[in-house]
């Protein structure tokens, strides 16, 4: 037996870790619907972003993480339904009740999706970078660590859902209107600087806002505003995953 997996908690987040990819590979066509029109949206809009952008700026530096955070958020769905899929195949009590801890319950759920919207996040870029010039390369390790600090921000907010959410219906709802509001608010899809002024009044409360910031600084080298983002970023996700695990408890 490899030596990570001796202890009984490595055995146990590897077990649900391994049952959570099989679940979403055997299903992934929500994760590829909202890869491929994350790429579709930005080649349609991408001369808007153009027309709009802050002088001495590229518009593909707004556009392409602005449809990278908003694609990702319509993904958060993905990640409640693994936890509300437990209760459909009445599962949820037993697991709950099991030798396994909630921080190995949410381990094993999140890893996957971590990995999942990363990956969800780097064709993005890699499709932005060769197509339309953004410069990923003046981003070096910082867009990369972004990437995977706002892929766990968004798994922990879904597995939230996931736990407080008693329905399909109920889940489907939250996602849907939160993931849409964030994006409006934050200035995802349209530029705050185009949007009414209330807008850029609420935008710094929510993520989406620092995710999209945190990239836009990462290739812009503006270091500051880049370390600001990921800890606010970093922020959201313990305090989700404090609620989810509180959740999981009850």
């Amino acid at each position: 037996m490899r030596p990570e997996l001796t202890s009984p908690t490595a055995r146990r987040t590897w077990v649900m870790t391994r049952h959570t990819l099989v679940l979403l590979v055997r299903d992934p066509g929500t994760p590829l619907a909202y890869t491929v029109m994350s790429l579709v949206l930005l080649s349609v809009l991408h001369p808007v972003y153009d027309r709009l952008a802050t002088p001495g700026i590229p518009g593909i530096v707004q556009a392409a993480p602005g449809i990278a955070v908003m694609f990702t958020l319509l993904a958060l769905d993905v990640a409640g339904q693994l936890l509300l899929s437990e209760r459909t195949w009445h599962t949820w009590d037993r697991l709950r009740s099991g030798p396994a801890s909630p921080s190995t319950i949410l381990a094993g759920k999140a890893l996957p999706l971590v990995t999942l919207f990363l990956a969800q996040q780097t064709v993005l870029f890699l499709f932005a970078a060769t197509a339309f010039g953004f410069p990923l390369t003046a981003g070096t390790w910082r867009v990369p660590l972004l990437a995977l600090l706002w892929a766990a921000c968004v798994t922990s907010c879904g597995l939230a859902l996931g736990v407080h959410a008693r329905t399909q219906g109920q889940l489907a709802a939250a996602s849907d209107i939160g993931a849409l509001t964030i994006t409006c608010l934050s200035g995802c899809l349209v530029p705050l600087t185009v949007l009414p002024h209330w807008v850029s009044t609420v935008a710094p409360a929510t993520p989406g806002y620092w995710a999209l910031h945190g990239f836009q600084a990462a290739v812009t080298g503006d270091t500051r505003a880049y370390a600001h983002s990921a800890a606010v970023i970093a922020a959201i996700t313990a305090t989700a995953l404090v609620v989810s695990a509180r959740g999981i408890r009850r």
